[in-house]
């Protein structure tokens, strides 16, 4: 006897077309393609980090966030937001948690060739429909512009990692 397993409800919100591209914005309810996934991941950690193998080994070490991922399952106030194009390929992604009085974004990433298209700022107001209110995010000096752009306003500024990272929110 052949049993099925039922696939979760996917979310999904189209993004206007724009330079020839449809970009569909989906909440995962677990991983459901890491090995299309874990190259962002690693393109994210090497942008911060200076290099893939240094972000990682941060985020393994410290967060145990490689696993986390990789065995991602949905709770009612987590977020996994993917962009797709039009083909289904990833293209970004978004991990953020509802908290008592905010939501925090974890992780923020659009693959290089689709970046300053809409494509992160479509990740954080899905965000906020789903999630609400004001939104908080640790960042550094490579996204900071990007965010201001989109509402954000530095709280606190940091150093860890040798990095200078900004607290950073949005009413």
């Amino acid at each position: 006897m052949e049993t099925k397993t039922r696939q979760p409800k996917l979310e999904v919100e189209q993004l206007p077309p724009r330079e020839g591209e449809n970009i569909i914005i989906e909440r995962w309810e677990y991983m459901k393609d890491f090995k299309s996934f874990f190259p962002m991941l690693k393109e994210m950690l090497a942008a911060i980090y200076g290099s893939a193998q240094r972000g990682l080994k941060i985020y393994s070490e410290r967060y145990d966030a490689i696993n986390y991922y990789k065995h991602y399952r949905a709770t009612p106030n987590s977020y996994l937001l993917i962009a797709k194009n039009k083909r289904g390929e990833p293209i970004g992604f978004l991990y953020a948690r509802r908290k008592k009085n905010h939501t925090y974004l974890y992780d923020i990433y659009v693959k290089p060739a689709y970046r300053r298209q809409g494509v992160a700022r479509k990740l954080i107001q899905t965000l906020e429909k789903w999630a609400g209110g004001p939104i908080r995010a640790d960042t550094h000096d490579g996204a900071l512009e990007a965010f201001k752009k989109m509402g954000f306003k530095v709280l606190k500024e940091y150093l860890e990692d040798g990095i200078k990272w900004y607290l950073i929110e949005k009413e």
